[in-house]
């Protein structure tokens, strides 16, 4: 899997001929009334595809829109279109500026059933790896509510996800922006990385996710860091082995990593910092590492390589890659 990820994102390189690496221009709350005029007529009906396989059926253009995760809301707005309704992460993670108007629903995973259909929905977006979100799938249809579910783990399925609601939104100007612009930047930061790891060798990399709650290894599939950590090449000492049951210094030590990366969850920082002193930092045999004492500890932007980064996955390739192998973004 990890190979046919690479070769696509080396394949979009050469079939697009570009390597930008500028950062791409953060969304708006809702398509400005002359982008909305610029979109091209769109033929209703439209029947589209979900990640579930699932196909349908929009009569219309969709004018409240209720998106069930943050991220998703973010890539709805760089698509065109509006949001109505969307959870509490939104405003907290993504900092969308959305309007007063729009429905706070709760938390992704404790959603507020009433405000969702006091928001007048005429689309439901949801995350099909979320359960509370498929559980609703029989009460939306029941609804004869349109809903769309999406699998959204690396940047192809943020690309996926895109173009369907680009089609949706007949904006696509807008999938050409946030998509396959975006997409020529990975493409190139992922042919940089390999071409670096051919001179220097592949980095072998301990990804750490840590909370006031926890901290836990993390290997290369399922999260954001790990599965852009494998496309630029990197070894995971964790993958495949009891570092992802057992994270405890002595564990590390052994595997003695090049680079260590920290990404923290949630929002108690101070907690987070408390929790990873007690399991690791603290103790004097971190300081033996050798990624301690080459200074190759790298706490990682969140909005980056923790939340799903949408239209900047370009920009999170890019200083990722120049992390891993010692030169400037």
């Amino acid at each position: 899997m990890k190979k046919l990820r690479l070769y696509a994102l080396l394949l979009s390189l050469l079939i697009l001929c570009a390597c930008s690496t500028g950062n791409a221009p953060a969304p708006t709350a809702a398509p400005s009334a002359e982008a909305s005029e610029s979109a091209p007529a769109q033929t209703w009906p439209l029947t589209v595809t979900d990640d579930m396989g699932r196909t349908v059926t929009l009569e219309g253009p969709p004018q409240h829109t209720a998106v069930l995760a943050a991220s998703f809301a973010e890539t709805w707005l760089l698509a065109g279109g509006a949001v109505s309704a969307t959870v509490h992460d939104a405003w907290e993670d993504y900092d969308l500026h959305l309007g007063a108007e729009v429905r706070d629903l709760g938390t992704s995973k404790d959603l507020s059933m009433e405000l969702l259909f006091d928001s007048e929905a005429d689309l439901v977006i949801a995350s099909s790896n979320t359960k509370a979100h498929v559980e609703l799938k029989d009460t939306l249809e029941q609804a004869k509510l349109p809903v769309l579910y999406f699998d959204v783990n690396g940047f192809e399925d943020y690309l996926r996800m895109l173009q369907v609601c680009c089609e949706i939104t007949g904006r696509t100007d807008l999938y050409d922006q946030n998509g396959l612009e975006v997409q020529k930047q990975v493409a190139a930061a992922v042919a940089a990385g390999e071409e670096a790891k051919k001179a220097k060798g592949a980095p072998r990399v301990l990804f750490i996710r840590a909370a006031a709650s926890g901290i836990h290894a993390k290997g290369s599939a399922g999260t954001v860091l790990g599965m852009m950590l494998a496309d630029l090449g990197c070894v995971n000492i964790a993958d495949g082995s009891e570092l992802l049951e057992d994270l405890s210094i002595e564990r590390i030590i052994e595997a003695d990593p090049d680079r260590i990366f920290i990404v923290q969850q949630g929002n108690d920082t101070a907690g987070m910092e408390k929790t990873l002193n007690e399991a690791l930092t603290g103790n004097p045999a971190w300081a033996g590492l050798t990624a301690v004492k080459e200074g190759r500890v790298h706490h990682m932007d969140r909005s980056l390589y923790h939340f799903k980064p949408n239209n900047r996955w370009g920009t999170a390739y890019a200083q990722l890659e120049a992390i891993l192998y010692d030169r400037d973004a």
